[in-house]
């Protein structure tokens, strides 16, 4: 359109047979993100500067360190939260989707700071992880809970935290998207005549889905279309501000599915993903 004035920032391509499932950033704004390469059950890491697009690491493989084997099967991974400049990883316990095991990684050097395959990750404190350790009596698990040091996966407490002390701690803990202080798209439903009015506004008249984003002068809209002729999705990203068109991408052309939560802000940032395996950065200016 001619009245596009934004371009991309940067762009990181995951691989033909990969899809970018996970992203999260560090507290010195590196972006830390996991791909998953679905026809040989690969999952690996990657992290890039966001400023640059530049990356530090990438086909990252989280390894199991007693058995020196890919952990989860080099499959069943992902990420929990980060800390300082520090992302955590866990991979799953054998033939179960309950998360095992906890690695703190300094993805800048690609470097393993420290790792516990006895802890599960509960909830980021902030100055502290609550995670929790599982023990047997008499054949059955028993789960104590306690907080560890970020930086280096010590025990901070003495003995097992009480219920009555975790339950708090795990309510008042903020959630991942206000800590790493990321914007989320809603889905726009029927009866949300604010959003609606909004989008009639800018021409985006009765889709078939749409997701919507509003922070400051800008708007943000990821259109998902259904033609019935194909029974396919064509999904397309725009964003305007002031009313005013400055930038818009197809994401997904003849999809399964609508190409659905597949974009954030973060500062003036936008990082959205297009056909699955290429993320994008825009900046709002």
């Amino acid at each position: 359109m001619n009245d596009q004035q934004l371009t991309a920032l940067w762009r990181y391509n995951a691989g033909s047979d990969a899809m970018v499932w996970q992203m999260m950033f560090t507290d010195n704004g590196d972006l830390i993100g996991q791909k998953r390469c679905l026809s040989k059950r690969e999952a690996f890491f990657f992290a890039l500067d966001t400023v640059t697009g530049n990356l530090f690491c990438d086909n990252y493989v989280l390894m199991d360190a007693l058995q020196a084997v890919p952990a989860g099967e080099g499959w069943f991974t992902g990420l929990e939260t980060t800390s300082g400049n520090f992302a955590y990883c866990y991979a799953c316990q054998s033939c179960s989707p309950e998360h095992q095991g906890l690695w703190a990684i300094d993805f800048r050097s690609g470097s393993v700071v420290w790792s516990r395959a006895d802890l599960t990750f509960i909830a980021n404190l902030g100055e502290t992880l609550l995670v929790c350790k599982t023990s047997f009596f008499n054949g059955f698990p028993e789960r104590h809970f306690l907080r560890v040091d970020p930086l280096t996966g010590r025990e901070l407490d003495q003995f097992p935290l009480d219920m009555a002390d975790v339950n708090p701690l795990r309510a008042d803990a903020a959630h991942e998207e206000v800590r790493q202080q990321i914007l989320l798209p809603d889905v726009v439903l029927d009866g949300m005549a604010e959003a609606q009015s909004i989008l009639q506004r800018v021409g985006v008249a009765a889709a078939s889905r749409c997701e919507l984003l509003v922070h400051d002068s800008f708007i943000i809209a990821a259109e998902h279309q259904f033609s019935a002729s194909t029974a396919l999705w064509h999904s397309t990203l725009q964003l305007w501000q002031h009313d005013q068109l400055l930038y818009c991408d197809v994401m997904e052309e003849n999809a399964l599915q609508p190409s659905l939560n597949t974009m954030l802000l973060r500062g003036t940032k936008l990082y959205y993903i297009k056909a699955k395996n290429e993320l994008i950065c825009v900046v709002l200016s």
